[in-house]
């Protein structure tokens, strides 16, 4: 028995080392990704028109006043000096100050974050609700009405515009129904319309992969002996069937999961929602490249963690895949 015990451990020692220098390895190749998307986001930002100076000057500054904060502010440097000064920074862990409200990036970015996770949250929760029964029936019901309704519902899903469906259930919900408000974030009713708005997207696609990975699977012996053995056929779907389908399905949703930690900027803008996506649009607009910059740093390491997280989640649905941390 002790001989037993000290091959189980051995074995869980090994398996958990080979997690552990996977991640390490995964998070090591986040470097040259973060380098990259700050080079890119301060080169495109820095070429977009207009001036930061115009924003957060006074009405009555003259031009050798706006000079002179340029000046003070390092803009008249060139690019390559600004971009060298941001990353020493970076460095050090300082994602620098807003050139607006002069408050810290790592600070504003957090204070948004929660509402952006709420909504990502919300709507992968509608995805969910949605797309998982949908993708179910739609494959255990191949080439009926049932299917028929389901893949069209992918296509509505896939192709119409956030922006569009969000004042469509503005419009019907708020403005005609008044069940809803239609912007903010006072109160549980007012995740509501974004968190549909997000979700539908979300539910198209995973449903469509659903559908697809439950009829690779219904294929399977396993589900017939299982069937012949007298097992209802509701717990042949969805304890066997299903949770042998999840893998292309957790892909899915933590792919899309990472996308709406992004911020889903049409939603919040539509919607008002105070979130990243918000924060990020209201920078561009004034041309704020530290805060720019800084919220697209933390959100790709944000998304790389999860993304990292949903490749762990593998080992514990299909074990088989932990020979893939052996690579």
């Amino acid at each position: 028995m002790i001989r037993y015990y000290k091959s189980i451990m051995i074995i869980l020692n090994r398996e958990r080392d080979l997690m552990i220098r996977y991640t390490i390895r995964r998070l090591l190749m986040l470097i040259p990704i973060l380098i990259a998307v700050s080079l890119v986001v301060y080169f495109i930002v820095d070429l977009a028109p207009g001036d930061v100076v115009d924003v957060i000057a006074p009405d009555d500054a003259s031009p050798e006043d706006k000079e002179l904060l340029r000046e003070m502010m390092g803009l008249n440097d060139p690019f390559i000096i600004r971009y060298a000064r941001y990353m020493q920074g970076l460095m050090r862990g300082d994602l620098g100050k807003s050139y607006v409200n002069n408050r810290d990036v790592f600070e504003v970015y957090f204070s948004r974050l929660p509402n952006t996770l709420l909504l990502a949250l919300a709507g992968a929760f509608v995805a969910v609700l949605i797309a998982v029964p949908l993708g179910v029936v739609s494959a255990m019901h191949r080439g009926s009405w049932k299917d028929a309704i389901s893949m069209i519902f992918g296509l509505l899903g896939l192709s119409m515009p956030n922006f569009w469906l969000g004042l469509l259930l503005i419009i019907f919900f708020s403005l005609k129904l008044g069940l809803f408000p239609s912007y903010g974030s006072e109160g549980w009713s007012s995740i509501v319309l974004p968190a549909i708005t997000v979700g539908t997207a979300q539910a198209a696609l995973v449903m469509r992969t659903t559908r697809s990975s439950m009829l690779e699977v219904v294929r399977q012996d396993y589900l017939r002996t299982a069937r012949a053995k007298g097992v209802p056929e509701r717990t042949v779907i969805y304890k066997h069937a299903l949770r042998n389908a999840l893998i292309p399905i957790v892909t899915v949703m933590g792919t899309q999961l990472g996308v709406a930690l992004g911020g889903a900027v049409f939603t919040e803008t539509v919607f008002a929602w105070p979130g990243v996506g918000r924060l990020v649009v209201d920078a561009i607009n004034s041309r704020d490249i530290p805060m720019v910059t800084g919220c697209l740093i933390l959100t790709t390491m944000l998304a790389s963690f999860l993304i990292l997280l949903v490749d762990i989640a593998y080992a514990f649905i299909d074990p088989r895949i932990k020979a893939r941390y052996t690579k």
